[in-house]
């Protein structure tokens, strides 16, 4: 088996934490959508056309890890990728200013 499908590769790895990120994000986003186009809200159309596209690149991003930073053996801490940080943050203002185009 090519190591890139092996469990323990890190490609799987950060494929598996960018899916469980996207399944928390996906919900709210719905559930905004939803509302979005029973109330006729039609300023959330690109928004949303945005965050699908943002939470792609997050995801691209996070699964092939650019801008990863070489850990060393002795570091545990989190995985490190300020791009993929920068547009996660882009993802949650779209959900931000979708929330409030429906006040």
């Amino acid at each position: 088996t090519p190591n890139f499908f092996k469990k323990e590769s890190g490609y799987a790895n950060r494929a598996s934490k960018a899916l469980k990120n996207l399944s928390e994000s996906l919900p709210v986003f719905l559930a905004i959508a939803i509302l979005s186009i029973v109330l006729e809200v039609e300023a959330n159309t690109f928004l949303a056309i945005y965050w699908l596209a943002a939470r792609l690149i997050f995801v691209l991003i996070y699964i092939i890890g650019i801008g990863l930073a070489n850990k060393t053996e002795s570091s545990n801490g989190p995985d490190k990728q300020p791009i993929r940080s920068l547009v996660w943050i882009f993802s949650v203002a779209f959900l931000i200013k979708m929330t409030l185009n429906l006040l």
